[in-house]
């Protein structure tokens, strides 16, 4: 049985993508893994970049392809396909860190019943500041 299923969506990043996925290899271990990796339309040469990497490594890797664009839909595509207990998902500019894998693992452990989980995400770049986080002196909210 697969552990864990680790899933990427990707479009266009073959330069960031790389990264990635050696942070993966690196934080896999001796983990049941499979990464499945959806390309997202890419018309880089992104595509024959993973395959290129996958070719030698001790778990699975699956390169799907969601040709219609949305991060939602290519998510869902490896969601499909996923075949983990634990299935989690990165983007293709993160670096996991060394130990990803057993923290999610212990993480995911120490629950008794189905769960979501959210993680910590530190920026490498702060010009990724205004994407990845949205700062508000006054939250909306919705009332009931």
């Amino acid at each position: 049985m697969i552990d864990i299923s680790l899933m990427i969506c990707t479009r266009n990043r073959r330069d960031s993508l790389s990264a990635t996925l050696d942070s993966v290899a690196a934080a896999a271990g001796g983990q049941r893994l499979e990464l499945i990796i959806v390309d997202n339309g890419s018309t880089d040469d992104s595509a024959a970049t993973i395959r290129h990497w996958a070719a030698d490594r001790p778990f699975t890797v699956r390169l799907l392809s969601e040709p219609r664009p949305g991060l939602a839909r290519a998510r869902n595509v490896a969601l499909a396909a996923a075949r983990g207990r634990i299935i989690a998902m990165t983007d293709d500019d993160c670096i996991l860190h060394p130990d990803y894998f057993e923290q999610l693992i212990r993480a995911f452990a120490a629950q008794p019943a189905p769960v979501v989980i959210g993680g910590r995400i530190l920026l490498g770049d702060p010009a990724d500041l205004p994407v990845t986080v949205k700062l508000e002196d006054h939250p909306p909210t919705f009332p009931k």
